[in-house]
C-alpha cells in the first residue's frame, strides 16, 4: 500500500513538472509581449481560484479556512509568492540559462537540507549522486550566460523560497492534512501577495490572453500543483525538488519541436543525464 503510494506521488510529481514546462512555449505562442512578473500574477490569481475551487468542491471548506489560520501557510504562502517574483528577476538579469541553473539547480540541494533539518527524512546519498548528476545535465542543457551578482542571488533567494513551501507542505501533509488544501492554502495568500502587478496585465484582455491565462492558470497551476501535492505525504522534499527537474527538459523540448528552436548535441546529452537523474530517484523511491 505504501508503495502503492509513492508511485502515485512520484508520478504525480513528474506530471506536475510536465505541466510546468508548458508555461515558456504558451506564453511565446500566445502572448510573446506580456510583462513576465504581470504573467506570473495572472497565473498565480487563476491558479489559486481553480485550486480553492477544488478544495469546495471535495468538501474541505473547514481545513482549508484552518490552514488559512496557521503561520506555517503563511510562511508558505511568503515563499510562493518569493519564488514567483525572484525568479523572473534572477532570469532577467543573468539570462534564461543561468537563471534556471541556479534557481532549479540549488532547489534540490535546499529543500533536501531543510527537509532532514525539520524532521523530514534524510535525502540520503543515492539522492545526492542523482541530484548532482541531473543538475550537470541542467548546466550542459541550458549553456551559458552572464554572471550578474544580484542575478545569482535572486536566483538563489527563489530556490529558497521553492524549498520553504516545498518542505513546509510536506510538513503539513504528513499531519493528516489533504494535500490539495495544502497547496491551495498558500496559493490564494501568495496571489494576493502579487495583485499590485495585476495593473501591468492589459494583455489578458486579448483573446490569446485568455487563453493563457486560463491555461497556465488551471492546467500549469490548478491542476499542476493537485498533482504535485501527491508526493508531499510520501516523499522526502529533497526528492521532490529534483524529480521536478523534469520541468527544463521538457520546456526545451517543447521549444524545439512547437517553436522550431535547436538544441546542441551538448544540450541532448545534457537533457539525457537530467532524465537519468530523476529516473534513479523516481525508482529509488518507489523501491
Amino acid at each position: 500500500m505504501i508503495r502503492g503510494r509513492t508511485s502515485i506521488g512520484v508520478l504525480g510529481v513528474l506530471a506536475a513538472a510536465a505541466l510546468f514546462s508548458t508555461s515558456g512555449t504558451s506564453k511565446a505562442l500566445l502572448a510573446p509581449e506580456a510583462w513576465p512578473p504581470s504573467v506570473a500574477a495572472v497565473r498565480l490569481l487563476v491558479g489559486a481560484v481553480g485550486m480553492v475551487a477544488f478544495v469546495l468542491y471535495r468538501g474541505w471548506h473547514e481545513e482549508f479556512v484552518g490552514l488559512l489560520r496557521r503561520p506555517l501557510v503563511w510562511l508558505m504562502a511568503v515563499g510562493v509568492a518569493g519564488y514567483q517574483a525572484f525568479f523572473f528577476v534572477g532570469i532577467e538579469r543573468t539570462g534564461v540559462a543561468v537563471g534556471t541553473v541556479v534557481a532549479l539547480g540549488a532547489a534540490p540541494l535546499l529543500a533536501g537540507l531543510l527537509g532532514w533539518v525539520v524532521g523530514e527524512g534524510a535525502p540520503g546519498w543515492l539522492w545526492l549522486g542523482a541530484t548532482a548528476v541531473a543538475v550537470c545535465g541542467l548546466v550542459l542543457l541550458t549553456g551559458g550566460g552572464s554572471a550578474d551578482t544580484l542575478g545569482v542571488i535572486s536566483a538563489l533567494l527563489a530556490a529558497g523560497s521553492y524549498a520553504i513551501y516545498t518542505v513546509l507542505g510536506a510538513k503539513l501533509a504528513r499531519d493528516g492534512h489533504p494535500s490539495s488544501v495544502v497547496m491551495a492554502a498558500p496559493f490564494a495568500l501568495g496571489a494576493l501577495l502579487l495583485v499590485p502587478l495585476l495593473p501591468a496585465a492589459g494583455w489578458v484582455l486579448s483573446p490569446g490572453g485568455i487563453v493563457l491565462a486560463l491555461w497556465l492558470g488551471l492546467a500549469a497551476t490548478s491542476l499542476a500543483y493537485i498533482l504535485f501535492g501527491l508526493g508531499l505525504p510520501v516523499l522526502q522534499p529533497g526528492h521532490i525538488a529534483t524529480l521536478t527537474l523534469l520541468e527544463p527538459v521538457g520546456a526545451t523540448l517543447l521549444g524545439v519541436v512547437v517553436l522550431g528552436e535547436t538544441l546542441s548535441a551538448t544540450g541532448w546529452l545534457g537533457a539525457g543525464l537530467v532524465l537519468v537523474g530523476l529516473a534513479v530517484v523516481g525508482l529509488r523511491d518507489r523501491a
